[in-house]
C-alpha cells in the first residue's frame, strides 16, 4: 500500500436543526444500528460549535468497492449549521507519491465518481433514517426537489467535494495557475479543492479531521452557494415559462432564510478558528472563488426576488380584476332587485301579464348586465377585444410622380465644394410629392 492517505470530503447542504441532548441511535432499514456520539469542531479558539459524529465504516465498506483502492474509514459530521461532511479515509494499492499532478487530480477524480455512484443508496437510507429518527430536523430541501416529492434528503448536485492527500514531505508541487496564498502549516494548495498535508499517515483520524476542517468549512460554504445558484436557476425557469403558480414564494424565502442562516453561521469561522487553521480557510476561500461565488449568488438572488415581486403582483392584478367583477355583478343583482320593488310599488293593481313582462323584462336586463360584467371580451379577428378600437388602417400613399430630365436634377459642386444656388424648377418640371407621415 501506499505510504499516502487519501482523504475525501463531500459537503451536502441540508438546513437542519440539530437536538441540543444526547443522540440516540438510529436503526437504517437493511443495515442496521448506528450510533451517533457528540462532537465539536476542534480548531475553534473562542466559542465552541457542536458536531454530531457518525462511523458509517460499518454500512459503506461491506457494500461500496473500488478496484485498486481500500476504504479504511468512512464518517459522517452532521455540523449545526445545516451541513453535513461525508469523509472518506482511502488507501492506495498505487504509489501516489509517483504520480504528476495531472495524473493525481484525474485518479482523485475517478475515485470520488466511483464512490458517488456507489454510495448513494446507502447514504440516501441513512440520513433518511436520522430525519426519522429526530437526529436532525426541520430539513429544508430545495423548491425544486420538495416540489418533485423529493423526501432523502441528499442534494447531489449541490455538493462539493475537497481532496487531500496526506504524507510526510509532499512530492506535488502547487499548480502554477494556483495564485500565491499563505495556506497555514503543513498545508499545500495544489488545485482549487485539492490539498496536500505534510503530516504522518498514520496519526489518528480524529486529528486529520481536525487538521483539515478549515478547508472542508469552506467547501460546505461553496456546497450552500449552489444550492441557491440552482434553487435561483428554476424559479427563474418557471417564470419564464409562464408557471409562476409552481414557485411557491414562502417556501421559497424559508429556503433562503436557511441557507443564509448556515452560511454566515459558517463564516463565523474566520472570527473564532485558531491563527493557523485560520490562514488555511481564508487561502482556501481566496483559491476556490467563494467571494466571487457568493456575490453571483447574491446578483441571481436579488433579480429572483424582482421576479418573484412582479409575478406577485401580476397575481394581485387578476385577483382584483375578479373582485370588480364580482362587485358589479353583484351591484347589477342589487339594481333588479330594487327595479322589482318599484315595479311592485308603482304598479299594485295591473294584469298579471303586466307583472311577468315588467318581470321577465327586469331578469333579462340583469342577465345581460351580468354577462356584459362577468364574462370577459373576446378577441375579434382583428386580434382585439370586443368593443375596444382597434389600430387605424394606414392610408395608402399615391406614389410620387418620376422626376422630370433635366439640368436642375442635378447639383454642381464648385470647386471650392459649396452647392451653387439654383433656379427654381418650373411648373411641372422635377416636382416631388412630399413623403406622407
Amino acid at each position: 500500500m501506499s505510504d499516502v492517505l487519501h482523504l475525501q470530503c463531500r459537503a451536502y447542504p441540508l438546513h437542519h436543526s440539530t437536538p441540543a441532548d444526547t443522540p440516540a441511535p438510529v436503526a437504517v432499514p437493511d443495515l442496521g444500528e448506528l450510533r451517533p456520539v457528540p462532537g465539536s469542531l476542534q480548531s475553534l479558539a473562542y466559542n465552541p460549535d457542536a458536531t454530531v459524529e457518525m462511523d458509517l465504516t460499518s454500512v459503506v465498506k461491506p457494500a461500496v468497492g473500488v478496484p485498486g483502492v481500500e476504504i479504511v474509514a468512512c464518517h459522517a459530521r452532521i455540523l449545526s449549521a445545516g451541513t453535513v461532511l461525508v469523509i472518506y479515509a482511502l488507501r492506495h494499492e498505487a504509489d501516489l507519491r509517483l504520480l504528476e499532478l495531472p495524473e493525481l487530480d484525474a485518479l482523485d477524480a475517478s475515485v470520488n465518481r466511483a464512490l458517488r455512484e456507489a454510495d448513494g443508496a446507502i447514504l440516501s437510507a441513512v440520513l433518511a433514517a436520522s430525519v426519522s429518527s429526530g437526529l436532525v430536523s426541520d430539513v429544508a430541501l430545495r423548491p425544486d426537489l420538495a416540489l418533485n416529492g423529493e423526501h432523502s434528503p441528499i442534494d447531489r448536485r449541490s455538493a462539493r467535494y475537497n481532496a487531500h492527500f496526506v504524507t510526510d514531505n509532499p512530492p506535488w508541487p502547487p499548480d502554477p495557475r494556483v495564485p500565491e496564498v499563505i495556506s497555514g502549516p503543513d498545508c499545500r494548495i495544489l488545485l482549487p479543492y485539492t490539498y496536500a498535508w505534510d503530516r504522518d499517515p498514520a496519526v489518528a483520524l480524529d486529528e486529520l479531521f481536525t487538521m483539515t476542517e478549515p478547508t472542508d468549512i469552506a467547501v460546505a460554504q461553496q456546497s450552500l452557494l449552489v444550492g441557491a445558484l440552482i434553487a435561483g436557476r428554476w424559479v427563474l425557469a418557471d417564470l419564464a415559462r409562464g408557471y409562476p403558480d409552481s414557485a411557491d414564494v414562502h417556501a421559497f424565502r424559508r429556503f433562503l432564510d436557511g441557507l443564509w442562516s448556515d452560511f454566515h453561521h459558517l463564516d463565523s469561522y474566520r472570527i473564532e478558528s485558531t491563527q493557523g487553521h485560520r490562514a488555511a480557510y481564508l487561502a482556501a476561500r481566496q483559491v476556490i472563488g467563494l467571494d466571487d461565488t457568493q456575490e453571483r449568488a447574491d446578483k441571481l438572488l436579488g433579480y429572483v426576488s424582482n421576479s418573484l415581486l412582479a409575478a406577485a403582483s401580476m397575481r394581485s392584478e387578476a385577483l382584483d380584476t375578479r373582485l370588480n367583477r364580482l362587485a358589479a355583478a353583484l351591484a347589477v343583482v342589487s339594481a333588479a332587485s330594487f327595479g322589482l320593488d318599484i315595479a311592485v310599488f308603482v304598479l299594485p293593481k295591473v294584469s298579471l301579464e303586466t307583472k311577468l313582462g315588467v318581470v321577465a323584462g327586469l331578469i333579462g336586463m340583469a342577465v345581460s348586465c351580468l354577462m356584459a360584467v362577468i364574462v370577459p371580451g373576446r378577441a375579434g379577428p382583428g386580434g382585439t377585444a370586443r368593443g375596444s378600437a382597434g389600430p387605424r388602417p394606414r392610408t395608402a400613399l399615391a406614389p410620387a410622380p418620376p422626376p422630370a430630365r433635366g439640368p436642375a436634377r442635378y447639383a454642381r459642386r464648385s470647386p471650392r465644394g459649396d452647392v451653387p444656388p439654383q433656379r427654381p424648377p418650373a411648373d411641372g418640371e422635377g416636382a416631388v410629392a412630399a413623403p406622407g407621415r
